[in-house]
């Protein structure tokens, strides 16, 4: 290549001196009007192409220069990025094994070599938060959301995965803190970057559950359906269970306040929303309250009745029997009991259930004999409850007193409490959702007194 290179230099030499030869003649170069160089032809030339050459050559040289300080860079940071990665995989395996401390050691040695590396800040809010230090999880968090202008990046949808992550964690965090309007805020701008993300969804759902707000509970539980993939064992089946559920708390908390057209309206949609949710009880139940606000108590009856044969619920009869007895119509009671013993004569729960209430209308006799040949196997402490009771107003106090001395609570001879079918949960109350594990539709009466709280 030097070779050849030097011969084109002396070729060209030769060629300009040669050329020199016959151009002898001169070129004014003009500088201005009244002043001007003379010079020969070949000088012209020669000034030309020496100007072009010390042109390119400087072009040639940014550039050289240009693309070694980009290659220097290049390296340079793929060592750091070699070196934070080196450390950011020592900081996970320490985090599996166990090692807590040694993880943040190597989470921060990560982030000393490079202070917005996105999964240590991550990693290390994750650590802070489940030793529940919200300082300092919080600190972590909004590094990994911001390193740099933090809000030029949330408006202008520029953040990726990871730092949805740690927004989502900050909403999470403020949930905890019970700061329920800044965890909103959070989820919105987590929204306003993916409209359909799940976690930011549910925790807007959680804060609006929390705050009572159901018609909000209710719009966001529908965005959520929306998002989930449909299909005969997708989840959005529990969802839609929970939507119903929802529509439940709405129309119960506009009972409440006496909006009494859409509490209405919400409970006999849960009831039309299929026809498995026709045994949704507290539904069936609301619908009572509310013509009790708006008629009158005939026509809730009425309802209730048409509601148990549908359902053969028991809690809806307990339901009947308060209204009726309220309103001093026994034997109307009597009647729709026998029929509910006639439906199902092996039913304990429906004897027992009769023979509290001939107790509660001094029937005593008719109380004795619905109250024999419950199965001998099974402890009902109510039963010998009613049996004390019926003894004692007899004045048959032996009787009585080897009834009470079956039980161990005698504090609450009518008391039968609730139990949750799903959690096994038990309350002296009972509730259109169970407090505890927070499904509708699960209380029913508690016979044996299995459940403890």
């Amino acid at each position: 290549m030097f070779k050849f290179m030097s011969l084109m230099t002396i070729g060209f030499l030769f060629t300009i001196f040669y050329l020199s030869l016959y151009n002898m003649n001169t070129v004014k170069v003009m500088i201005t009007n009244d002043f001007y160089y003379e010079l020969p032809q070949i000088a012209l030339i020669m000034i030309s192409i020496t100007a072009g050459s010390a042109f390119m050559f400087l072009v040639f040289v940014v550039r050289d220069t240009r693309n070694y300080i980009k290659t220097k860079k290049i390296v340079k940071k793929r060592k750091k990025d070699e070196l934070v990665q080196l450390y950011y995989s020592k900081a996970i395996h320490s985090m599996i094994g166990k090692r807590t401390d040694d993880a943040i050691k190597d989470f921060e040695l990560a982030l000393k070599e490079n202070h917005e590396h996105i999964p240590s800040l991550i990693k290390l809010g994750d650590i802070y938060f489940e030793a529940h230090d919200n300082v300092k999880s919080l600190e972590y968090y909004k590094k990994a959301v911001q390193p740099g202008d933090q809000e030029q990046q949330i408006d202008s949808h520029k953040m990726d995965v990871q730092k949805i992550e740690a927004l989502c964690k900050i909403a999470d965090i403020k949930m905890r803190e019970q700061k329920y309007g800044e965890a909103e805020e959070t989820c919105e701008k987590v929204l306003s970057i993916e409209q359909d993300n799940l976690t930011a969804l549910y925790i807007k759902r959680d804060i609006y559950e929390r705050q009572s707000a159901w018609d909000k509970v209710l719009t966001t539980q529908q965005m959520i359906i929306n998002v989930l993939p449909n299909g005969p064992n997708g989840p959005d089946a529990q969802e839609q269970q929970r939507l119903l559920g929802y529509k439940y708390e709405y129309g119960r908390q506009c009972l409440e306040t006496n909006i009494l057209d859409v509490a209405k309206k919400e409970f006999k949609e849960i009831l039309n929303e299929h026809d498995g949710f026709i045994g949704f009880i507290p539904a069936h139940l609301g619908i009572a309250e509310v013509m009790l606000k708006e008629e009158s108590a005939e026509s809730a009856i009425t309802y209730l009745e048409k509601a148990r044969e549908l359902t053969k619920s028991v809690i809806i009869l307990a339901r009947i029997e308060d209204l009726l007895i309220t309103t001093g119509e026994p034997s109307r009671l009597l009647k729709i009991y026998r029929t509910a013993q006639s439906e199902d004569p092996s039913s304990d729960t429906l004897r027992l259930f009769q023979g509290k209430l001939y107790y509660r209308l001094e029937m005593l006799d008719e109380a004795m004999d619905s109250l024999k040949g419950f199965d001998s196997g099974v402890f009902y402490p109510e039963l010998h409850m009613l049996r004390g009771g019926v003894y004692l107003k007899r004045g048959e106090c032996e009787k009585a007193a080897e009834e009470f001395l079956k039980i161990i609570d005698l504090k609450k001879a009518l008391w039968i409490p609730y139990i949750c079918t799903h959690c096994r949960a038990h309350s002296d109350e009972w509730s259109g959702r169970c407090p505890v594990c927070n499904n509708w539709n699960t209380f029913t009466f508690d016979l044996q007194g299995i459940c403890k709280i």
